[in-house]
């Protein structure tokens, strides 16, 4: 018998069930079996000359496969495929930009797990396919973005999985990126434009490291995540969470600069509307996450400068919710929640006039919330028919009726308050079965909503609002299950601290929820 191709060198065309060259040669063609596919790439060792991190023990972590549809998006391909196809020259994970197998493992874990949940699924397809193969390009260009990517990962799958030597390397990685950050602000080349704009993606995941992990040091977070198991979730972090509103401000002032040194369009390619989004939103949620404390103070100038350049559409052929890749409800509808938050945080009785104009839009903000009876309506229209910009659309439409739903809710308190609540989480105001809670509530229960939005960070503030109110067990279970089903999609410790301070409150209140079903149902009455 003839040895085999591969013994002797033979390039195999890789034709099944035997290669050309082994029928034409007249040789036994012999395909590797399992013990032979193993990826070297996983089994290289460590070729950074300091002393490696332990490799951490093999890490059970839920994937589903890819289905055959989704491999005709780059943006949803296998990490390995998506690497190939946008760096010709260079196979990216078996290259000299990751040195150790965890360097590997982390950054697969960046690309499938936890890039895809910056971008909100309505927005337009051509986002997805774009953000990827870009972030993948521009890590090429500046290694901070990098270590970023490998801080995120790995932070993420400390998360997930409680392994806290992936908590040790996403610390380690994530000082390196502020590090390398730090060196290149101080000369930046304003006509090399991917450079730049891999500068401002580094930003922005520095950013979502913190709101991914934003434990204090030396804190315990222990929350019951499981209302029928009661199962107690412990983090013991050194949290980044302190960092944000310095990375956000940094990130605002760089897009200033670049607005007015850099000769390219705010808007030219889609990754460019994800970075102005991106900063937009975190200075939202900044300001609005502890409403009645003074903790962030947001960049007006900045704010009407982005809303300004995103009124351009991105993709002309989609609607204005299609082309919120993630923001997700009216640019509008934000900065009047910042002016409602604004208000709540002043120590002292608010101005008759200002609450009066606030009140008269409000009233235009409700008049645009989902009717009651609405899920129900929907349920016979078959969901699985619907169009992305369909899709898109309605979920819009839950976004925005809720977050105008949580900002009602604050306008009311401030209104009847005669001090505003200021810092002290004991003076917020008492629980109340209001009308704004009541029609949440409801929207929540839709599963048109719950299965989108259990998957969506946008979901967190309203809950947060809606959970400083709800005062029956019933309601408090839902509120609950809603932050506990996020987290789980999500693996972002922000939903448990959420989760931890309204505990904290109802339990002050004497509210229990335990053996009240805390699932959705089908009606939205």
């Amino acid at each position: 018998m003839e040895i085999v191709g591969r013994a002797r060198r033979k390039k195999c065309d890789e034709q099944s069930p035997s290669c050309g060259k082994c029928v034409k040669s007249k040789r036994v063609c012999s395909w590797p079996g399992k013990d032979d596919l193993l990826d070297r790439r996983h089994q290289r060792a460590f070729k950074s000359p300091n002393p490696p991190l332990k490799r951490p023990a093999a890490v059970p972590v839920q994937r589903r496969p890819l289905l055959v549809s989704e491999l005709s998006s780059v943006g949803k391909a296998s990490p390995f495929f998506v690497c190939r196809e946008v760096s010709i020259n260079t196979d990216l994970f078996n290259s000299d930009k990751f040195t150790s197998d965890l360097e590997v493992d982390c950054f697969r874990h960046f690309l499938e797990e936890f890039l895809p949940l910056l971008l909100l699924s309505s927005a337009h397809p051509g986002f997805q396919s774009a953000y990827i193969p870009e972030v993948v390009h521009m890590l090429l260009e500046f290694d901070g973005l990098r270590d970023v990517a490998l801080a995120c990962g790995a932070s993420h799958l400390h998360v997930s999985t409680a392994n806290l030597q992936m908590h040790e390397a996403g610390i380690m990685y994530y000082s390196r990126a502020v590090s390398k950050v730090n060196q290149v602000l101080g000369n930046i080349d304003w006509s090399r434009d991917r450079y730049n704009d891999a500068i401002l993606i580094c930003i922005t995941f520095l950013y979502i490291h913190g709101v991914s992990l934003p434990c204090s040091s030396g804190r315990e977070l222990l929350i019951d995540i499981s209302v029928t198991d009661y199962v107690v979730y412990q983090v013991f972090a050194i949290g980044t969470n302190q960092d944000i509103p310095k990375h956000v401000n940094g990130a605002i002032q760089l897009m200033k600069l670049r607005c007015a040194k850099s000769q390219s369009s705010p808007l030219a390619r889609p990754i460019h509307r994800i970075i102005w989004e991106s900063i937009l939103y975190q200075v939202f949620r900044q300001t609005v996450r502890h409403p009645f404390a003074v903790d962030f103070q947001p960049d007006f100038d900045f704010v009407a400068r982005a809303e300004g350049i995103l009124q351009a559409l991105t993709f002309p052929d989609g609607s204005q919710a299609d082309n919120s890749p993630v923001i997700g409800f009216p640019l509008s509808l934000q900065k009047f929640i910042i002016a409602i938050v604004q208000l709540c945080k002043r120590p002292f009785e608010p101005d008759r006039h200002g609450l009066h104009k606030l009140h008269e839009e409000m009233e235009y903000w409700e008049g645009s919330i989902l009717q009651q009876g609405h899920c129900i309506k929907q349920e016979g229209h078959g969901s699985s028919t619907w169009t992305p910009s369909e899709r898109a659309r309605l979920f819009q439409q839950h976004s925005t009726s809720l977050h105008i739903l949580a900002a009602s809710l604050l306008l009311d308190w401030v209104s009847r308050s005669q001090e505003v609540p200021h810092k002290s989480r004991t003076n917020l105001p008492p629980p109340n079965n209001s009308w704004q809670v009541s029609r949440a509530l409801q929207i929540m229960r839709c599963p048109q909503a719950s299965e989108d939005w259990s998957r969506c960070y946008l979901g967190s503030w309203p809950a947060l609002i809606f959970g400083y109110a709800v005062g029956t067990p019933e309601n408090v279970a839902l509120i609950r299950w809603d932050l506990e089903q996020r987290f789980r999609k999500l693996y972002s410790v922000e939903e448990l601290e959420f989760l931890s301070e309204l505990e904290s409150i109802w339990r002050t209140r004497g509210i229990s929820s335990r053996g009240h079903s805390s699932s959705t149902g089908s009606e939205c009455e």
